[in-house]
């Protein structure tokens, strides 16, 4: 709302005017600074009607713009090394002080520069003056970077140049020649292959140079020159060093109105006038929101610590804070990772143990004894020998395994013809010993069994079952069985094991006999992994390899004697149980010490993978950070944090809140009291506009200034009028008095109001006239804002009384009373009666909002009433403009 002012009458009419709240010294000071520092020009300070609260408001103005008018001066100064007009901005006499402090601080620089004193007192300068001086001449030299041709490795050097001989006449050397008619080269000069031409050593190439971090090598013929590098925002001098630019003293920033421009090294800040708490920043809408200081890497954290960011601040934590036992934090600080204890030697396991890392610890196992497997549970198994038929029993023993190792057990009885040893093992009986079994004939012992043989000149009948007596004498003409006439008419014996007219079984053995034959088992049965030969007659060793893929398609087979072993491909074990070669998961074997995000087993091997954010090493192990800003994903502006990134965008700008990348206009013009008039919205920004006449847009590019037509001379009032200024316009005033009343002056006029106060004149013997209790009107105007939302009632004018605020008043003493008796439809005014330092007070209020633009009249009048009669009356008419802003 526009200033509240308070009329002030007496008893016999209008006093003066004073501003509704008494503000004491500092407070006046206070205000002219703050105008100083928001506005840097001081005729934009705030109206007020206190002569002195006026005067103190404007020279603590002035004294605070002065002293950041000479502060610009001392950095140009320093900045640009001269101090031309151009340089500055402001007003005359700020610009003039601006010049003086930069004058004053070359002074001191020059002084400085020659080693004299930096005491000033002696030539008498204007204080300002003499302290920017100075300021200038104490303040420390700065380094600048020296440039000097460097030393770089000879290659050769002479004093003078070498003889001339015969052999140099003819070498054709571009350069030097030695003694002996080689070809040499001067300091940053290198041969080349020909052995005569000498070339430029590129040491920038090369990096045989010494420039610092802060300059750019280059390249010369022979030598190299080292250079500053500028940086955005600053520039070359003359003098070969980078100069900081100020882009604020130039005005190349682009700080919005509600911001002041700050310089920086190589850059500069814009810093909101309204300051937020440390640890917020102001965004484009003035709002405060939180800074990531773990994000910009403004913290102040410990490298063994890592950041996270919280509402307005930030905390350090170190890898003790955060990770368990048996963990550690990764290099970066994001996570923790496993300790491999059995790798960093941080374990307690025996020399007799195996230490295995665990997810968090680690767990010490025992080697495996001989006759034990170690197991996929980490745990030493028996080996059974004799279901892997890994023993070497003999065929009438019985494998029995045991813990660690087996033993080979006799089978219960023997085969027939056999008796059991004490060893346990089959005896052959010789049954020859035991009787007369063949009588006639002789008994003939074999393995496991025995036979009978006639003697010479006798042979076995088969159907007497006797040895009968060969007829030798006795023409051959036919032989028994067993016997085959040969050609000399003998009968000779038939060999049926070789003629194969034996029946003996497999596993059964044909004997011959002279006359016949007989089967004699051999061998009952082979181990597994042998079987008979093709005769019965042994067991013999299967090739198990060639029968089928006894491994699978991931091992080759070794046949060994009587069984096979698979030696497996890598990635690959044997399963003693299936007999095959099955892959190993070494994902869930190795659980969390492969890989360092995801694990997935592939057949024979592994393969590692990263989650979202990031990308495998070359080791094809470990994750890196994927940097995503580098593909360009946002709209605008990209930050890459740890496994993933943020966008943000520029100033007038917002982020999709749906898809996180996109950079959205904001609509500033929707945020509520953005422009005080109307706001046009733009790709970026936003830009306020004013009335199209009455107004200005004010230096904070959102408010709207009443153009004061009045003081600029731009009205078309008369002499006769007063030109009253109100929002957006101004009237010409003229109010003349009613009959019986004469001005007390010619009128006054303040900044804020045009009054005109009118007093009773009656003629002679006029009685009516005398007889009229009014005795002052006053007329007055009041230009008011408009008001959408009115929360309570707000003062406008202040009636004071020359009447004490008593509770028991004396006879002669009256009572006061106000009353409106003209007003708007909507009674949007009222009247009230308060105290004040002890005297009576009448305060009009607005009590309704009213939208302007709007001209209306309010009445009051102000009683004097004894014994029941109005003594006095005065009236004050107040014209009440209402501003259309």
């Amino acid at each position: 709302m526009a200033l509240r002012v308070i009329l002030l009458l007496s008893v016999g009419g209008v006093v003066g005017w004073e501003e509704n709240k008494l503000l004491s010294v500092e407070e006046c000071c206070n205000l002219g600074r703050a105008t100083a520092i928001r506005e840097h020009d001081c005729a934009a300070q705030k109206v007020l009607t206190s002569a002195m609260c006026s005067i103190i408001q404007e020279q603590c103005c002035r004294a605070s713009a002065g002293k950041m008018a000479c502060k610009g001066g001392i950095k140009t100064a320093r900045g640009q090394g001269a101090c031309e007009r151009a340089f500055f901005t402001g007003f005359d006499w700020q610009t003039l002080i601006s010049q003086i402090c930069c004058d004053c601080c070359t002074l001191g620089l020059m002084v400085a520069k020659n080693g004299w004193s930096c005491d000033f007192r002696g030539l008498q300068l204007e204080k300002q003056c003499s302290d920017a001086a100075k300021s200038c001449c104490d303040q420390p030299k700065e380094i600048q970077p020296t440039v000097r041709v460097p030393e770089v490795p000879k290659i050769f050097t002479t004093t003078s140049p070498p003889l001339m001989t015969r052999s140099c006449r003819d070498a054709n050397c571009s350069q030097l020649c030695l003694e002996n008619g080689m070809c040499a080269c001067r300091d940053g000069f290198q041969m080349k292959m020909d052995g005569v031409t000498c070339q430029d050593i590129d040491e920038c190439q090369t990096g045989r140079h010494n420039c610092s971090p802060g300059q750019v090598c280059l390249n010369t013929d022979g030598s190299f020159h080292c250079k500053p590098r500028c940086g955005a925002g600053y520039v070359l001098t003359a003098e070969n060093h980078c100069e900081d630019i100020d882009e604020c003293a130039f005005g190349t920033h682009d700080c919005e109105a509600n911001f002041v421009c700050l310089n920086t090294a190589g850059s500069f800040h814009c810093e909101p006038k309204n300051a937020c708490k440390d640890g917020f920043i102001q965004d484009s809408t003035g709002s405060c929101v939180d800074i990531n200081e773990c994000l910009t890497r403004t913290d102040a954290c410990q490298p063994d610590q890592f950041c996270i960011n919280s509402e307005g601040s930030y905390t350090c934590r170190s890898s003790t804070d955060d990770c368990k036992h048996g963990y550690q934090l990764t290099p970066d600080g994001s996570r923790c990772e496993d300790v491999n204890e059995c790798l960093t030697s941080s374990h307690n396991c025996a020399p007799g143990e195996i230490c295995l890392n665990t997810e968090g610890s680690f767990h010490c196992q025992s080697n495996c004894a001989p006759g034990f497997h170690f197991t996929p549970e980490n745990k030493c198994k028996d080996i059974d020998e004799c279901a892997l038929w890994t023993h070497n029993c003999e065929a009438n023993f019985v494998c029995i395994n045991t813990v660690g190792s087996y033993r080979c057990q006799p089978k219960k009885g023997c085969e027939t013809g056999y008796v059991q040893g004490s060893a346990g093992n089959c005896i052959d009986v010789d049954e020859c010993l035991t009787g007369n079994l063949c009588g006639s004939r002789a008994c003939v012992n074999t393995e496991g069994s025995y036979h009978c043989e006639c003697q010479n000149g006798f042979m076995y009948s088969r159907v007497s079952k006797k040895c009968e007596d060969i007829d030798e004498c006795a023409l051959w003409t036919t032989c028994g069985d067993g016997y085959i006439l040969d050609s000399a008419g003998k009968c000779i014996d038939v060999n049926e094991c070789v003629t194969h007219a034996h029946p003996c079984r497999p596993g059964q053995a044909c004997i011959n006999t002279v006359g016949s034959f007989y089967c004699r088992s051999v061998v009952a049965s082979c181990a597994r992994g042998y079987h008979l030969n093709a005769d019965g007659t042994h067991c013999e060793d299967v090739d198990e390899c060639v029968l089928h893929n006894m491994c699978g398609g991931h091992g080759s087979c070794v046949n060994t004697e009587g069984s096979y072993r698979c030696e497996c491909q890598s990635g690959f074990t044997f399963n003693s149980i299936s007999k095959l070669c099955e892959d190993i998961n070494e994902c869930r074997h190795y659980s969390g010490r492969l890989c360092a995000h995801k694990c997935e087993n592939t057949e024979g091997s592994y393969q590692c993978s990263c989650i979202k954010g990031f990308k495998l090493a070359e080791n094809g192990k470990n994750c890196e950070d994927v940097n995503e800003c580098e593909a360009s994903p946002c709209s605008q502006e990209c930050a890459n944090v740890y496994g993933s990134y943020q966008c943000y965008c520029r100033r007038g700008y917002e982020l999709n809140d749906i898809d996180g990348i996109t950079c959205e206009d904001i609509d500033e013009c929707a945020i509520p009291n953005v422009c005080s008039y109307r706001c046009v919205n733009t790709v970026g920004g936003f830009n306020c506009t004013c009335p199209s006449s009455g107004y200005r847009l004010g230096p904070d590019g959102r408010s709207c200034q009443d153009v004061d037509e009045c003081a600029a001379g731009t009205h078309t009032c008369s002499a006769a009028e007063n030109c009253f200024n109100i929002h957006g316009g101004f009237r010409c005033l003229y109010f003349d008095c009613p009959p019986n009343f004469r001005r007390a002056t010619s009128g006054s006029q303040t900044e804020t109001s045009v009054f005109v106060r009118c007093i009773k004149s009656c003629k002679r013997h006029d009685t009516d006239c005398a007889n009229d209790p009014v005795l002052v009107i006053t007329s007055t105007v009041l230009s008011l804002p408009t008001l959408r939302k009115l929360e309570e009632p707000e003062d406008i004018a202040v009636l004071r009384t020359a009447a004490a605020a008593k509770a028991d008043l004396l006879p002669d003493e009256p009572q006061v009373y106000f009353d409106i008796q003209a007003t708007d439809e909507q009674y949007s005014f009222d009247v009230v009666k308060r105290s004040q330092h002890g005297m009576i007070l009448g305060v009009i209020r607005q009590v309704k909002p009213i939208l302007g633009p709007r001209e209306l009249v309010l009445e009051v009048t102000v009683n004097y009433v004894q014994s029941g009669v109005i003594s006095q009356q005065n009236i004050v008419i107040i014209h009440v403009y209402i501003s259309e802003l």
